[in-house]
């Protein structure tokens, strides 16, 4: 009987699956206008085709273009919690950050969502090289402060940047 259900199960999947990974829902479509402005958006699924010098990588959940080839990242971060961060980050044609957007967090409510603030996540626009997170005020332009109570998260976000920045930079874009 567990071996007919099982079978029952697996083939009930095969047959009701919708590959998802091509399709940009409307809470990502609304992340891509707040920071790219509104257009004609897609997801690029073979990056070497589209003549990136790279192909996807796995840190890099999705690539996003917009019709006037402005692109944005889809990155997952661990903040506190493991994969906890679903980050949208629009880059600029120069390699710098246009914007960060939040597309979900699971981090501890109070504490860790403290980096979905948009005075911490508009500090992050312009960045364009690798940065580390300082609990103290930065000492130099490659130092970001963390969010008083969420320093995990705050490190998870700036992973999703330096991610970000050295993806584009692999890609040949800039």
């Amino acid at each position: 009987i567990t071996t007919i259900v099982s079978a029952l199960l697996i083939v009930t999947y095969n047959l009701t699956y919708v590959d998802t990974s091509g399709i940009i829902t409307d809470e990502l479509m609304e992340k891509c206008v707040y920071l790219m402005g509104e257009g004609d958006y897609s997801i690029v699924t073979d990056w070497k085709e589209d003549g990136y010098a790279i192909d996807k990588p796995e840190n890099v959940q999705k690539l996003i273009r917009k019709s006037d080839g402005t692109i944005a990242f889809q990155i997952v971060t661990s903040g506190y919690n493991k994969n906890g961060l679903d980050l949208l980050i629009a880059m600029n044609d120069d390699g710098t950050i246009k914007g960060v957007s939040v597309v979900s967090i699971s981090e501890t409510p109070g504490l860790g969502t403290k980096v979905n603030d948009a005075a911490f996540l508009d500090s992050l626009a312009g960045i364009g090289n690798s940065i580390t997170i300082v609990k103290n005020a930065p000492a130099n332009e490659y130092e970001v402060q963390a969010v008083t109570g969420a320093t995990y998260s705050s490190k998870g976000v700036a992973e999703a940047i330096n991610i970000a920045i050295d993806t584009y930079r692999e890609m040949g874009v800039a």
